[in-house]
């Protein structure tokens, strides 16, 4: 009978979920202060990674994270009339990855969603959108009264062509 249980989290899946717990106890998110600015137009590969370093408070774990980052062709990133890939991120571990796709809101802030397979086709597409430390947990946890999914799910041109759940 196959196992239902979930593999034991790793470092930032921990403190991830910690985090939520402590939100969900005290009605607060922790602080994290303003994001990095992106000092040079050469450097926005490692400027979205810092980005997503410090939103997700990495750098107080106490030890280093690894994060690849490439260009995302698939989705597209508009920002300021300008058009971009967009950028996958993956922090990589012994048994698994967490994958997360960069892209701007209709706001023109740098978003950050989780990408993990469509229920209905199967293909990866962003699903969840993270902001912070505590909303990876409340994912991990699928423990928020109502997850508010991506924004960018449906119009992902990375689902099958015949999935349902694009829209």
């Amino acid at each position: 009978m196959p196992s239902t249980t979930m593999k034991p989290f790793n470092d930032v899946e921990t403190a991830a979920v910690e985090a939520a717990l402590k939100r969900a106890q005290t009605g607060r998110a922790a602080w994290i202060g303003p994001d990095p600015a992106l000092h040079s137009q050469d450097a926005e590969l490692r400027w979205v990674e810092a980005v997503l370093r410090h939103r997700l408070s990495l750098l107080t774990l106490g030890r280093p994270v690894a994060i690849r980052t490439d260009e995302d062709n698939t989705h597209p990133l508009v920002a300021g009339g300008r058009h971009f890939p967009a950028v996958a991120l993956t922090i990589p571990f012994a048994d698994r990855t967490l994958d997360f796709l960069a892209t701007y809101n209709d706001d023109g802030r740098l978003t950050f969603d989780v990408v993990s397979p469509c229920h209905c086709c199967g293909k990866p597409v962003p699903t969840e959108e993270i902001d912070r430390l505590e909303d990876l947990g409340d994912y991990l946890l699928q423990a928020r009264d109502a997850l508010g999914g991506s924004p960018r799910f449906r119009t992902s041109p990375a689902h099958a062509a015949s999935c349902p759940a694009r829209g």
